[in-house]
């Protein structure tokens, strides 16, 4: 992962939320194992989606 993303996983309630210090930030999830994937999803080589939409899995 690149110095200019810097992702962490914050709790509000219920819910995780992923967030980068690029802007960019995953939906809010009540499983914290996901919230944690769709960090390293961002940080991985490909830099993992812009923005994950868990509704339009194929």
């Amino acid at each position: 992962m690149s110095s200019e993303h810097e992702v962490a996983v914050v709790e509000r309630g219920s819910f995780a939320i992923a967030h980068c210090t690029c802007g960019w930030s995953a939906p809010a999830r009540r499983s914290r194992d996901l919230s944690r994937r769709d960090a390293e999803a961002h940080g991985s080589e490909d830099g993992g989606p812009e923005t994950p939409d868990a509704g339009n899995r194929a």
